[in-house]
């Protein structure tokens, strides 16, 4: 499947995420800040948890840097902010692109030669972090005082982030899809670092590569009601010269909920890829 198959394909999966209020009737969201004409108040301070941290619980979607970086005009975001990740090309907004070793470089080449043909995504197969948060399909977050966890709806996903002190794994007996997730409050700022994770990951559309010695460092800010920041440095020293970070951003969605979106059982385009 080339690239433009694969487009027309992803404006389907979004054309569907637009229905998601025909699937259930929809269901207020309880504790929602009103302005002063009874709309939701988005910029309000940031709900907080009863012991204490910001509470990122909600529905989320991401926003802005799905497509290239022409087609982002605000894509360098805050000066001194790190630069706005896209889910063709994560690198697409940092200067001189990503940091790629030269076999790094070559696969994800070949991955594009090949039409993105092998991309999880495409065989609903569990995707990788960053997939995930540039998808347009939205995610969950769930919130309790030792463990956080994400529901995904692009491909089914579920992410469990462990706060309850434990230390990351020192053996490899298991390498997960979604790696191993610990996390620590740093003021009003989530810190979640993440190993062990399967080789060959997909950091992008493209097919930036990610592999088992690669770490992510993930940073969770909720500045107001509706807005969320995520600064995601990604450290992967047999990939990339060097660790880089770049910028998502989410917005809280009121109202809906998430489909359940299942189709390993019935994945039937891979029959049709053609480069």
């Amino acid at each position: 499947m080339n690239r433009i198959l694969f487009a027309l394909s992803l404006t389907a999966v979004i054309s569907l995420g637009g229905t998601a209020n025909a699937q259930w009737p929809p269901y207020p969201t309880a504790n929602v800040p009103r302005t002063a004409d009874g709309e939701p108040d988005l910029t309000a301070p940031t709900p907080r948890t009863g012991w204490g941290t910001p509470d990122l619980s909600g529905i989320w979607d991401r926003f802005g840097g799905f497509g290239q970086a022409e087609q982002n005009a605000d894509a360098a975001g805050p000066t001194g902010a790190p630069p706005d990740a896209t889910f063709f090309d994560l690198g697409a907004n940092i200067e001189g692109g990503l940091p790629y070793r030269p076999w790094a470089r070559e696969l994800m080449e070949q991955r594009v030669a090949d039409g993105m043909k092998d991309n999880p995504d495409a065989n609903c197969l569990p995707m990788g972090h960053m997939q995930l948060h540039l998808h347009p399909q939205p995610r969950k977050i769930v919130q309790q005082e030792n463990l956080i966890v994400m529901i995904w709806e692009g491909n089914q996903g579920l992410r469990q982030i462990f706060l309850d002190g434990r230390p990351s794994p020192d053996n490899d007996p298991q390498p997960w899809w979604y790696g191993y997730s610990i996390g620590h409050w740093e003021g009003d700022t989530l810190v979640v670092e993440t190993t062990h994770l399967r080789d060959g990951g997909w950091l992008d559309v493209n097919g930036s590569p990610l592999t088992d010695q690669g770490r992510i460092i993930e940073r969770f800010t909720r500045d107001n009601y509706g807005h969320m920041i995520v600064d995601v440095t990604i450290i992967d020293d047999t990939a990339y010269t060097e660790p880089f970070t770049v910028r998502v951003e989410h917005g809280i969605m009121l109202d809906t909920n998430l489909i359940e979106f299942i189709c390993n059982e019935n994945e039937k385009s891979t029959r049709y890829f053609d480069p």
